[in-house]
């Protein structure tokens, strides 16, 4: 496993970070990750499952979990859990646990009709890397304690989910937005579904899944694995140094970004959003599906490398 080491000083930094407007997959989109992370790891990797588990017991936040867990026992609590670990930090928003600026890693993209003045600084803006480098440490550290790791686990599911989704590595910047959209957080679009305005970020958010119930989400995620199986997925790596390839995740957002995302018309106001095109909803619902599933598959991955040595079941 890759091993990522954060000084002192720049941990420091991510709690000190300030907050901006952030968003993420919708909750349910998050626990459609997770289940296909569940499954993947289910089928010839259960140990780390269980072991995932076993920390998740010591969890300084029971309460949403023992919400999601309700009367499920076994295999059924230990699926429920990994839904709830994605969601968690969503769950906790505006709370003393919560960090804003790791859900996401903004690099500049100027609107090439409309550019700024000055242009914006090439640089990325959000906390999401090393976020996710100080949160593998703390998971992957035997020393650390199971309360402690078990908040990282809930992290690591987090941003591996938020950083595939396009407008969490990439917002616009123009004469309108000189200071950036926040990856879409300040425009608007008639939701397709509802035809009411809707922020344009949170279009993308709900893209995969609108339905939180434990059920939809299993549903949603086994569609999804049976459309796009491991074997269709070019983007997954057999490196196993590119596991936590988080720049490399956020590369390929950012081009979706600004191939496709960022291109439609958008609003600056709720009264002045108008209808995305069919062919706009078709392309990114596609792309957001697949930018999930990969997700869930780099997850556990990612889990596999965290977890080499989780005893076998007896």
């Amino acid at each position: 496993m890759q091993t990522f080491k954060l000084p002192r000083a720049a941990a420091a930094v991510l709690l000190a970070f300030h907050a901006v407007t952030a968003f993420s997959w919708t909750r349910p989109g998050h626990m459609v990750s997770a289940e296909i992370a569940y499954d993947d790891l289910s089928v010839a990797d259960s140990r780390i499952i269980d072991a995932i588990a076993e920390i998740m017991a010591h969890h300084p936040d029971p309460g949403p979990f023992q919400v999601a867990n309700g009367r499920a026992t076994g295999a059924e609590r230990t699926q429920r859990i990994f839904m709830e670990m994605s969601r968690w930090p969503d769950d906790i928003r505006e709370g003393f646990q919560d960090h804003p600026t790791w859900h996401y890693a903004f690099r500049p993209f100027v609107d090439p009709k409309d550019p700024p003045k000055p242009r914006p600084v090439d640089v990325i803006s959000g906390a999401a890397f090393p976020a996710l480098a100080l949160n593998i440490n703390v998971a992957s550290d035997p020393h650390a304690s199971s309360s402690e790791r078990a908040v990282s686990l809930c992290w690591i599911f987090h941003i591996v989910g938020d950083i595939h989704q396009p407008l969490h590595a990439a917002q616009l910047f123009s004469s309108r937005y000189p200071n950036g959209d926040h990856g879409g957080g300040a425009q608007h679009v008639l939701d397709p579904q509802t035809h009411q305005p809707e922020i344009f970020h949170w279009f993308w958010d709900d893209s995969v899944n609108r339905l939180g119930e434990p059920d939809a989400a299993i549903a949603r995620a086994r569609d999804l694995e049976q459309h796009l199986p491991r074997a269709k997925l070019t983007e997954l790596s057999h490196d196993p140094r590119q596991v936590a390839n988080i720049t490399g995740w956020a590369s390929e957002s950012y081009i979706l970004a600004t191939t496709l995302a960022f291109r439609t018309e958008l609003a600056p106001t709720p009264t002045q959003a108008k209808p995305l095109p069919e062919d706009y909803v078709a392309a990114s619902e596609a792309a957001a599906e697949r930018r999930l599933v990969i997700a869930g598959y780099r997850l556990a991955d990612l889990l596999r490398s965290l977890f080499p040595q989780a005893p076998p079941k007896p």
